[in-house]
């Protein structure tokens, strides 16, 4: 059993990094997002191609965060670590200082890095930087998830008239939530409050009758050591997608994010690292309670325990190419419409999403 203490420095480390990245939260398995090139004005389609650069093999450098975007990948970790891999990938974690990471991969430590969904077109927008980059994959789509201790709350829309409790303001919880409110008409039902720390929440979640938050998880199956009784009854990311269904967008936590050049220079090793966080997401998806067993040894998360429960709601995926790009694209639209500085002040253009060459990752 958790004490308190114990509890809030493993919750902090995983809030932090979510702060910034939360978005909704659909279950993997769901509904894949339709083709919507054509409207959001793509005309770029993957190439029957030889990849670009050299064919050789090479150390790949590739920066983590800890939590949701790590989580699927311990088959490849274990690959990478027993050289069962044709390029040498060199994982770091960062514990969740994405700044830093970011920053770290700008600075060429990196080649690759797992970044909020927000940080890549900050990154795209920004022409001051040494480097130019490009999202590869998604990790995760959404995390958000309505919490209460009221039983009688069962949908969105019975949060009208109430005060809810959430934290994120100015990230990409908060335009989450009100473009999904906006287009669900419900914007302004309800009073939301937002707090500086996910702990004020939850100290309010154990003192107030019948309270009300919008958090993520991993920080909801943390909260089930605190907090009883502790409902979850809406899941924002599948009211994203039902609300979205017109457009195709997705909401998107985190993505994979690589130097262009490096891109260049060896796709070669991309398309391994591609395939490999493919297989070890699908791989965790089916064995969770053994993919949960590795979380602790491989520095993914800090508690298998909590890594079990947490893991079917953080959203594992590998979405690449076309699929990819209609997630993501739909969804920096909505946080754009929201906040333009919130993706860096523009949408990113067709060039920012990699499309691999036909057939290279499989079908």
């Amino acid at each position: 059993m958790f004490t308190r203490r114990a509890f809030v420095r493993l919750g902090s480390a995983v809030a932090a990094s979510l702060g910034l990245a939360m978005a909704g939260c659909s279950a993997p398995q769901g509904a894949q997002p339709q083709d919507r090139s054509v409207s959001a004005g793509f005309t770029t389609q993957p190439e029957d191609r030889d990849p670009m650069g050299s064919a050789e093999s090479t150390t790949v450098c590739v920066g983590l965060i800890m939590g949701p975007p790590s989580m699927g990948l311990t088959q490849f970790l274990l690959a990478a670590r027993n050289g069962r891999t044709t390029n040498d990938f060199q994982f770091t974690f960062n514990g969740v200082d994405y700044i830093g990471l970011s920053a770290a991969l700008n600075n060429g430590d990196y080649d690759v890095a797992t970044l909020p969904s927000n940080i890549g077109p900050i990154l795209y927008n920004n022409k001051e930087l040494h480097n130019q980059y490009e999202v590869i994959s998604i990790n995760n789509l959404g995390v958000l998830y309505v919490m209460t201790t009221d039983e009688s709350i069962r949908a969105l829309s019975d949060l009208a008239g109430r005060h809810v409790y959430s934290y994120g303001e100015g990230g990409t919880p908060e335009y989450t939530i009100e473009a999904l409110l906006r287009k669900a008409k419900l914007a302004d039902s309800f009073q939301l409050e937002f707090k500086s720390s996910p702990f004020e929440v939850l100290n309010l979640m154990q003192s107030e009758k019948n309270c009300v938050a919008i958090l993520p998880q991993p920080f909801v199956s943390l909260s089930k050591l605190m907090v009883d009784p502790l409902y979850t009854p809406v899941n924002i990311t599948e009211e994203w997608d039902k609300a979205f269904s017109d457009t195709g967008s997705q909401a998107v936590t985190t993505t994979t994010i690589v130097n262009k050049a490096f891109l260049e220079a060896h796709e070669q090793a991309i398309i391994e690292y591609l395939r490999m966080a493919g297989k070890s997401v699908d791989w965790s998806l089916s064995h969770m309670e053994e993919a949960s067993a590795l979380q602790e040894e491989l520095g993914t998360f800090l508690n298998n325990a909590v890594a079990l429960d947490a893991m079917p709601q953080i959203s594992m995926v590998n979405l690449t190419g076309v699929k990819m790009r209609t997630a993501l694209s739909g969804f920096i639209d909505e946080l754009y419409a929201a906040n333009p500085d919130s993706v860096g002040g523009a949408i990113p253009a067709e060039d920012f999403y990699y499309l691999p060459p036909a057939g290279a990752l499989g079908s």
